[in-house]
């Protein structure tokens, strides 16, 4: 008997599609960091188990990083911004781009598997 690598889900593959979309129009400018900030839900709604066996350690790399600093609370507590807004509004020009070009490299991969 074979094992047969499970493929990337259709879904994740359409919303990723969305997102390179939507970051690409802003990958070369000041405003990538604004993009991703407003493309976050997806690093939220894409879950690793969307993705390929080949491709569940490099999307779980790169939540790891969306997530880094934790969310961002004010003097009681309260959340005021969620941890992926508030790792990217730290981030600058560069580790913005490096977010955006690591998201753009798991989705030509991702192309590969639906070809």
């Amino acid at each position: 008997m074979s094992t047969v690598m499970k493929k990337s889900n259709i879904f994740a593959y359409i919303e990723l599609s969305k997102m390179v979309e939507e970051l690409r129009q802003s990958a070369a400018s000041d405003k990538l960091k604004e993009k991703l900030k407003a493309q976050a839900a997806y690093f939220n709604i894409l879950e690793p188990r969307y993705f390929s066996d080949s491709l569940i350690s490099e999307w779980e790399g790169i939540l790891a990083i969306t997530k880094q600093k934790g969310a961002k609370v004010d003097d009681e507590g309260k959340v005021i911004s969620n941890a992926i807004s508030n790792t990217i509004e730290s981030f600058n020009q560069k580790e913005c781009q490096k977010l955006a070009d690591q998201v753009f490299g798991l989705f030509e991969k991702l192309q590969k598997e639906f070809q």
